[in-house]
C-alpha cells in the first residue's frame, strides 16, 4: 500500500514523501520522489526536453558524487515525468544544528573539498542543502551506519543547479556563494567559515580566486 504525502514545493520541482511496503512483511519505508513542474511559460515540447535534461544530469551527478560523499541513493529515474525516486533521509538540516556542532562546519568543507575534486560544482551549497545523520538514531541499520563510518555524518542533497567543471573560478564561485549565505544565516557562529575553510583547505590560487570574485559582486 504506497501513500504520498506532500513535503515541499521549490520553483524547479516538487518533493512528496511517499510511505511503500518494506522489505519485510508489514514494514515501511520512506522514499522522496522530487518532480519538476512544467513550467506553462515554455513551449510544452521544449520544456519537457528541459525537465527530461535536467532529471537525467541531477541523477548523473548523484551517482557519481556518491563515490566521495553521502547523498540519497536513487532508487528510480523516469525521465517522462521528470521524476527522480530515492531514499528519504532521516536527519536534520545542517542549518539547525551546525551552532551546537561547530565541528561539523569543518566537516562541511573537507567533504565540498571532495565534491569538487570529482570536477562537480554543486551550485546551491548552503546550510540548508546538507543533513545531519546521527548514527545513535540508526542503531539496528547496519547499511547507514557502515555509510556513515566511511562517508560521515553529512548527506549532500538537491544538485538540480549542479554541473561538472574544473575550473578554478567555478570552484571559487560555488565557495563564494556558500560563504555569503553561511555568514548570512550564522552570523553569530564564531568563525564559522574559517571552520569551513579549514576543512577544504584551499590552495593560493583558489583563495585569491575567491577575493577576485567577492570583490566583483561588491563593485558591481
Amino acid at each position: 500500500m504506497k501513500q504520498n504525502i506532500f513535503f515541499k514545493k521549490g520553483a524547479e520541482a516538487e518533493l512528496v514523501e511517499e510511505i511503500v511496503e518494506g522489505d519485510t512483511p508489514g514494514s515501511e519505508k520512506k522514499l522522496l520522489s522530487k518532480k519538476r513542474i512544467p513550467k506553462s511559460y515554455r513551449n510544452p515540447l521544449l520544456d519537457l526536453l528541459i525537465r527530461k535534461a535536467r532529471t537525467r544530469s541531477e541523477a548523473k551527478l548523484l551517482r557519481e558524487v556518491s563515490s566521495a560523499v553521502n547523498v540519497p541513493e536513487i532508487k528510480k529515474v523516469d525521465e517522462n515525468k521528470a521524476e527522480i525516486l530515492m531514499e528519504f533521509i532521516e536527519g536534520k538540516r545542517l542549518k539547525e544544528v551546525i551552532e551546537k556542532k561547530p565541528a561539523l562546519a569543518e566537516e562541511a568543507g573537507k567533504m565540498i573539498k571532495k565534491i569538487h575534486a570529482l570536477g562537480i560544482i554543486h551550485g546551491d551549497l548552503t546550510t540548508s542543502n546538507m543533513l545531519f545523520v546521527d548514527e545513535k538514531q540508526f542503531k539496528s541499520d547496519k547499511e547507514m551506519l557502515k555509510r556513515i563510518k566511511q562517508k560521515g555524518n553529512l548527506f549532500f542533497i538537491d544538485f538540480g543547479l549542479g554541473y561538472y567543471s574544473k575550473k578554478v573560478e567555478d570552484r571559487a564561485t560555488d565557495l563564494v556563494v556558500f560563504k555569503k549565505t553561511f555568514n548570512a544565516t550564522h552570523s553569530s557562529m564564531k568563525n564559522g567559515w574559517k571552520l569551513v575553510m579549514k576543512g577544504y583547505k584551499p590552495d593560493e590560487e583558489l583563495l585569491t580566486r575567491m577575493e577576485a570574485i567577492e570583490k566583483r559582486a561588491r563593485y558591481h
